[in-house]
């Protein structure tokens, strides 16, 4: 049985999305995610753990993402020098820096577009690396 979140909160139905992103074959291990509707309405986040994995959503941290069509962002900063783990993420007046290519972190410039479909779980990962997609990466 999928349980779709929305229903009876004032909000519109969400479905389920999570999966992995991985840059170079390897786990990303800081970062944060942003989808933002191709057709307007409200975007949906999501943080990255230590392993990859990440859960969005909407309203709250893991609610869900409203069906439709998305442009994605993704960021990965830490400070300069650091080795991109958690406990390296940007400290205070120190210049951030990416461990993943900056346009990744150009909603215009990603190349990344995903689809989340209704009334089921969406599992969509991410296999980053330093090759810019020609064409966009579609989901």
């Amino acid at each position: 049985m999928v349980t779709m979140t929305g229903c009876g909160d004032g909000h519109p139905a969400r479905s389920p999305v999570s999966g992995t992103i991985s840059y170079n074959g390897k786990p990303l291990k800081i970062g944060s995610l942003l989808f933002v509707p191709v057709k307007g309405g409200p975007p949906a986040q999501g943080k990255v753990k230590g392993d990859g994995f990440y859960v969005m959503g909407t309203f709250g941290t893991t609610d869900g993402v409203i069906p439709g069509d998305y442009k994605v962002m993704i960021t990965a900063l830490t400070s300069s020098g650091g080795s991109g783990l958690p406990e390296d993420t940007v400290k205070a007046n120190a210049e951030p820096v990416s461990v993943i290519p900056e346009w990744y972190g150009d909603l215009e410039n990603s190349g990344l577009l995903v689809t989340v479909v209704a009334d089921k779980p969406n599992t969509i990962d991410f296999p980053l690396t330093d090759d810019k997609p020609k064409d966009p990466v579609t989901k």
